[in-house]
């Protein structure tokens, strides 16, 4: 039996891509690579004696990490049977993989049958950079702007989920690529292929666990931190406060505390925005002064 081989290329940017990529090569028992910053004619060569070269890349404004340059490498070096995955926030369907298919690959690659998978991401605030916060703002904001009845499914759960760390991502995204490959494969290839996977897959679930572990304490870590930064703020805010706006400050906080006590929701939420409000207006005027 010729054994049938699979390679992984992929970009990725803050590590989801990078983890699908390594289930889909675990569950293919392939190979897998990542590009890095690498212009892809110099990887034109690690694709050669492969029955099936499977490109992913991260969504960035709309656009497939690093597509341009796969496609030049691969007419380069004339590979034939190659797949597409890209990883994104928005819940999956079939509206979001033909808007992606729509806005990286031309009419006649579409008509020739390209065959392009979605995977949902992850969408980590803390973790996305200066430019990204900005477009992620910018986006967040128009949907803010709309009526709650008229934002999208997706819409509002980006928008609930936006300055949390949520992870989308999911093992069952890559069945459907996983089954299109595996249909290039005769019985023994297939018989051979889910046999050494299964094992691949088991060594897979182990890592993960001590990465959940580790995730978890840089979570703690994030919060601790998080929490630091807030009470700096408050100090800071108190200190530039005259003494009577202090003692109105000290005593509607208190007020607010005891309101979350007694679990008086309606009390609470009003006097939250009224110590907000107020927090605002000295911190104003203490700067006039």
């Amino acid at each position: 039996m010729e054994e049938f081989r699979t390679l992984v290329l992929y970009r990725t940017q803050h590590g989801t891509t990078k983890k699908y990529a390594n289930w889909i090569a675990d569950a293919l028992n392939g190979d897998v690579m990542e590009a890095g910053k690498r212009n892809f004619n110099e990887w034109a060569s690690v694709m050669t004696g492969y029955d099936m070269v499977i490109y992913g890349g991260n969504i960035r404004v709309g656009g497939i990490n690093g597509i341009k340059d796969f496609k030049a490498a691969k007419i380069k070096n004339h590979v034939e049977n190659v797949a597409y995955f890209c990883v994104g926030s928005y819940p999956d369907s079939e509206g979001t993989r033909l808007e992606h298919l729509h806005d990286n690959f031309t009419e006649s690659e579409i008509e020739d049958g390209v065959e392009l998978f979605y995977c949902r991401g992850r969408l980590d605030y803390i973790g996305l950079g200066f430019l990204e916060k900005r477009i992620m703002g910018g986006l967040m904001k128009a949907i803010e702007k709309k009526y709650p009845e008229d934002r999208t499914e997706a819409e509002a759960e980006l928008l609930e989920a936006y300055y949390d760390d949520v992870d989308w991502s999911g093992r069952y995204y890559i069945e459907p690529l996983v089954k299109y490959v595996k249909s290039f494969m005769d019985e023994e290839q297939l018989e051979y292929t889910e046999k050494v996977a299964a094992e691949r897959i088991a060594l897979r679930l182990k890592e993960e666990e001590q990465e959940a572990v580790e995730w978890e304490e840089e979570m703690k870590r994030r919060e601790e931190l998080h929490k630091q930064n807030e009470e700096k703020e408050e100090r800071d805010k108190i200190r530039r406060m005259s003494k009577k706006q202090k003692e109105k400050y000290f005593a509607m906080k208190a007020a607010k505390e005891m309101a979350e006590a007694e679990e008086d929701e309606a009390l609470s939420a009003d006097v939250v925005e009224s110590v907000d409000d107020y927090s605002e207006f000295s911190d104003e005027e203490s700067q006039k002064k």
